[in-house]
This record gives C-alpha cells, structure tokens and sequence, in this order.
C-alpha cells in the first residue's frame, strides 16, 4: 500500500523543489510585491518543511521500533542512510568551492573566517541553501533518539518545545533583543549558532511528524484532510500577513506555528491518493535533489553576473537547473561516478 504513495510525494518533492528556487530569487518582487510575499514567503515555505516530512516518512518506516536504538538492524539503517546524507553534502560543499572562494576573497580570509566556515559546515551549510543536508543529518539522529527511547508523545512534545524556541528566535527575535536578559541570551545564541533554522530546532519536528505519518497511509482520512489543510493554510496566510503588518517579516522568517499544521495536512492528503509511481515519477525525484542542490549557481549566473530580472532569473533557473539535473541523471548511467551528485 505504501508503493503506491511514493508517486504522489514523488510529485510534491518536484514541485517543492522549483518553490525553493523562488525563496532564492522573489520571482515576482519587480512586478507586484504582495504577489512575491505570498508565493514567496508563504507557498514556498511549505517546500522545504515538506522535504523533512517525507525524509522522515521514508527513513523510519525502515526501522523496527520494537527493538530500540541499540539493535544492530536498525543502526545498520542509520549509518548507511546518515554516510549517503553526508557524502552527498561533501560533494555539493566541494562544487560550491569555487563561489565559497569568490566570496572569502571578497570578504577576506583568516581565523575568523576559518572558524565560521567549521560552524557553517556543522549546522548552517557550507552554501546558505546546503543547511538543508547539516540540519536532517543532525535532526535525523535527535528524533531517532527520541522515538527510541521515549514515548511517542514526549517525543512530540520535546521536538515541539524545541520548535517553539526556534520560532522565538527565528520570527520574534527583532522583539526580543529589546528584552533584558533575553537579548543577552539571543546575541549570543546568534554570535555562535547565526541562526534558529537548523537541525535541533527547525528540523526534528517535521521529521517526527514524518514518522506519525505512517498512520494515516490509507484513504479513511482523504476529506478530513483535505479540510483541515485548507484550514490551517488559510490560518497560515492570516499569520504571514500579520508578520508583516507589524514589521517582523525578513527573507529569513520561515518558522510559522501555523505552517507545521499545514505541512502534515497536506502531507496526509497526499498519501489518501491512490497514484501508482513510474518512471517518471522516478525520476522527478532524483530531479527533485539535483534541482535544489545545484540552482544556486543558475541564480549566481543571471542574477549576479547577467543582472536580469527577478522573474526572468527564476524562470531560466527553473529551464536550466532541470536540464542540468536530467543531464547528470542520463550521464550517470554512462559515468556511474556521477551518482555521487543524487
């Protein structure tokens, strides 16, 4: 039964794929900017929460539960799904050396410099986009623990309060600096850490949310679904807007308390239809990948160098990153080395 949902997510994966290029470019800024707000700040948003949902999905159904943290099996599952995470992150950090390199001797290079690329690389990536790969790698182990050794509930509840505290920081932070004590306690969190959209606070919720979701991998839930997604998206939207008409909106505030909500709704949905997955779908999900890691040096090229238009960039991004993605995916069957990219 579960076979027959990886077409769907296949599917969604794809198109959260093209919704990241958008955060990276606001596609629509130089044409209306209320259009760029909510296709950007709150459409777009859902992808990167849906892609946690769905490792999270994939990854534990692989596990046996019963059998705790310590079973030979399921740390076998662990640790060749942890070393693929993070070959996969080796390599795309290499590739984006040569725009690390530009910016190092933009900015200059020393000890400083040294020091915030190991944080970087630790929790906010090595390219601003690749903190995806460092936060599951490190969320993937906090709820593996979690599920492991705690009740389901309390899991919940621990990924949920560090979720919360991510929000604080990552949406209310502008605010809180102006707390005493409170302020303290952000600027040093932000001298070190830069940042709350990470592995301990941003990604463990959806994770786990992931793993609940194999609850709900029949159709008994399709209009309940359907219901309470619209819902929660509507409330997602009210919530956006208020952000903004009190000024606490940036390109980075990304942690909505309605988007987790949203996320599960419309990943329970998904799993309600019946789609059988094919080739196709196949390889919409590799493409999905080589999408998100690789459309940074297209937004490099025509934004940057190029100066084009926001909207044009976005669109010639989406053209080229997909050609350059099914390119490498045809070329690896002839190069297998190349698998190391997806």
């Amino acid at each position: 039964m579960e076979k027959r949902n990886y077409g769907v997510l296949d599917i969604a994966k794809f198109i959260s794929a093209l919704l990241v290029i958008a955060i990276h470019c606001a596609p629509f800024y130089q044409v209306n900017e209320t259009w760029n707000f909510v296709y950007v700040q709150i459409i777009a948003r859902l992808a990167v929460p849906f892609f946690f949902m769905a490792s999270g999905w994939l990854f534990f159904q692989k596990l046996d539960i019963q059998k705790g943290a310590k079973d030979e099996g399921n740390l076998h599952v662990l640790k060749r799904y942890w070393l693929r995470i993070l070959k996969l992150y080796l390599v795309w950090s290499a590739l984006y050396l040569p725009l690390l390199i530009a910016s190092w001797i933009k900015g200059g290079f020393g000890f400083f410099a040294c020091i915030r690329f190991l944080r970087d690389f630790l929790f906010n990536g090595t390219f601003y986009h690749l903190w995806f790969l460092p936060a599951l790698l490190l969320g993937i182990l906090i709820v593996y623990i979690l599920i492991m050794k705690y009740k389901r509930r309390s899991a919940l509840c621990i990924c949920f309060i560090l979720y919360m505290l991510g929000m604080l920081i990552n949406v209310y932070g502008s605010e809180l600096i102006n707390v005493p004590l409170l302020n303290s306690l952000l600027s040093l969190y932000e001298s070190v850490l830069v940042t709350a959209r990470n592995g301990i606070f941003f990604a463990p919720l959806y994770l786990l949310l992931g793993f609940f979701a194999q609850d709900f991998i029949n159709n008994k839930f399709k209009k309940q679904a359907l219901a309470a997604f619209l819902i929660s998206f509507i409330a997602l939207c009210a919530e956006a807007f208020l952000y903004r008409y009190l000024h606490m909106m940036n390109d980075l505030t990304s942690m909505y308390f309605c988007l987790v909500p949203t996320v599960f709704f419309l990943f329970i949905y998904l799993l309600q239809l019946s789609f059988n997955g094919n080739v196709i779908t196949l390889y919409l999900r590799k493409l999905s990948l080589l999408i998100y890691v690789s459309h940074i040096y297209f937004i490099t090229l025509f934004m940057n160098v190029l100066k084009l238009s926001n909207l044009t960039v976005y669109l010639l991004t989406i053209v080229c990153s997909c050609a350059f993605s099914w390119g490498i995916i045809v070329l690896s069957d002839r190069y297998p080395r190349l698998k190391v990219m997806m």
